[in-house]
């Protein structure tokens, strides 16, 4: 029969519980039961380490004769040399142990192998550099490894705790940075000592500069010496001259690219906006050669230089298109510029489209044409948003010959209202209107765009069953031939037993409310109201007395 197992307590263990004893005397002794049953090729399960509770465990032994005494001495119950703990006796295989992360976040290659660092770190290899600060007030030091802390990269501080300001980050130390701080400081100090030299600016000064203004007026520069400090007045004349040089550069580059292109204005200020070009326009030669012009907003005349237009805005008495007011809702306006009244505004309009217009040929013969010119309203006058224009007699019922809006103004919603303000002025003619060609790219997309959402609205609001083509021309006074592209396009006209057909797509009708629903207040704020136009068509009215 056999004896009872005994529990063997050494001296060292008397102050545990018995509870963890004998929890741990119980894992043990199942492990031996299932290594002495014959289980010897079962893995070893690797359990998770507890940091409070930390167990140093065996691999299997690899002489199978210590199998059988491997589990008696197991299941005698050997307390382990740690408090409470239970200790396996050490076997051939090496023992893992723990790794220990340095302060500075390397861990310490001397204690740990590759094999052991996988079991650590879950499987991985790699290492992680750990901070070993959490940047608190009490205790910040650097996060690079490896630095002491000390230093600044300004070199006005005794110790740092960020890599900006870290000295070896930057691959320097700290004497040097320190060394290089009290140069800066002595160089400033002499650069505010000098500046502290300012003259005296005496009655002689004054009359000698008054003197110069009377005798050369604005063509040349303004006499700057004796009003400041020696080294202010050296640097303002390396910096100008460094302007010139600059200056100087940018327009020779501008000018060897004739060879290439004739002469092309890059860039136009107008009003409160600089925009780049997109083509030539044929300006004079004196203005085409430059890089930039400047234009007024309100009279469209342009300019060399930004000075120029300041003396001229100072003295334009103009703020709203020449012409009569015929549109008027909110702050958008619509202006009836006629270019035989009015033929300078107009060429400088013109003139002003090329630059944004491939297509565009009519330049000064601006007498046969009307403009119509819209406007965003404001306290300091009419800003040009965009135009078109249009004959006073056209045969083939162009409704439109030139349109653009200013890119400043695009995806504003500026476009569909002027195409709908030229279709509402064919209603009040009584004709059908289409644009004339070839249109831009721009404008091709804007007038299919209009086109598709007048149509989808007409036919969502239409109850009937039989529809025709002119029918639909004579309520919206677009052209047949423009309404019927656009339909084959949305794939609504069909050619069926000799017979074409419009289909009533449901679906695009219900695409087209949606994404009217989801217009902002804004853009759905700019439509064109019927009721706001003030407008007698040009062959209706009487010559004048």
């Amino acid at each position: 029969m056999p004896g009872r197992r005994k529990r063997v307590r050494e001296p060292e263990d008397s102050d545990q519980s018995h509870d963890s004893e004998e929890e741990h005397s119980t894992r043990m002794t199942r492990r031996s039961l299932a290594v002495s049953n014959g289980i010897k090729d079962a893995p070893v399960v690797k359990r998770r380490r507890i940091a409070r509770e930390p167990v140093i465990s065996d691999s299997e032994s690899e002489d199978p004769m210590n199998e059988q005494s491997k589990g008696s001495a197991i299941s005698k119950g050997k307390s382990a040399s740690y408090p409470g703990k239970v200790k396996i006796p050490p076997k051939k295989s090496s023992t893992k142990a723990k790794a220990k992360p340095l302060l500075n976040g390397n861990y310490d290659d001397d204690n740990i192998d590759s094999e052991d660092s996988q079991s650590v770190t879950g499987g991985f290899s790699e290492r992680r550099l750990l901070p070993k600060t959490n940047y608190d007030e009490t205790s910040a030091h650097c996060p690079l490894p490896g630095c002491d802390s000390k230093g600044h990269l300004s070199g006005r501080h005794e110790s740092h705790r960020t890599l900006t300001s870290c000295p070896l980050f930057h691959n320097t130390s700290a004497e040097e940075c320190k060394a290089l701080s009290e140069t800066q400081k002595q160089k400033h100090d002499k650069i505010m000592k000098a500046r502290g030299k300012k003259p005296e600016i005496t009655d002689d000064v004054k009359e000698h500069h008054r003197k110069h203004k009377e005798e050369h007026g604005s063509s040349r520069q303004p006499l700057i010496s004796g009003l400041t400090s020696d080294y202010d007045y050296e640097l303002f004349r390396e910096a100008q001259s460094r302007a010139c040089e600059l200056l100087e550069h940018s327009m020779a580059q501008h000018f060897a690219k004739t060879d290439l292109q004739e002469y092309r204005i890059k860039m136009v200020e107008i009003g409160r906006y600089e925009i780049n070009t997109w083509y030539s326009s044929p300006y004079p030669e004196e203005y085409a050669r430059l890089p930039k012009i400047y234009l007024c907003e309100f009279c469209l005349k342009y300019m060399r230089t930004a000075t120029i237009l300041r003396r001229h805005m100072a003295k334009c008495l103009w703020r709203h298109p020449p012409g009569d007011e015929i549109y008027r809702k909110l702050n958008i306006s619509v202006f009836e510029v006629d270019g035989k009244k009015n033929k300078v505004y107009c060429q400088n309009l013109c003139l002003l489209a090329k630059l944004f217009l491939d297509h565009k040929t009519l330049y000064f013969d601006v007498e046969p044409f009307l403009f119509y010119v819209m406007t965003e309203n404001d306290s300091s006058g009419c800003h040009v948003v965009g135009y078109f224009s249009k004959e006073k007699n056209s045969f083939l019922n162009y409704n439109v010959s030139c349109i653009l809006t200013l890119p400043h103004s695009m995806r504003k919603g500026y476009g569909k209202m002027l195409i709908d303000f030229s279709y509402l002025l064919s209603k009040a003619e009584e004709k059908i209107g289409s644009p004339e060609r070839p249109l831009s790219d721009l404008g091709l997309l804007s007038y299919r765009s209009y086109w598709k959402d007048v149509l989808l609205e007409y036919l969502h609001k239409y109850k009937g069953n039989e529809i025709s083509i002119k029918d639909l021309s004579q309520e919206t006074a677009i052209n047949a031939n423009d309404i019927v592209s656009t339909l084959q396009a949305l794939g609504m006209l069909k050619y069926w037993k000799g017979r074409h057909l419009v289909l009533k797509k449901q679906e695009l009708i219900d695409g087209f409310l949606d994404k009217m629903n989801k217009r902002s207040p804004e853009h759905a704020s700019k439509t064109i109201d019927a009721s706001c136009l003030k407008w007698i068509p040009h062959s209706k009215r009487g010559s004048p007395t």
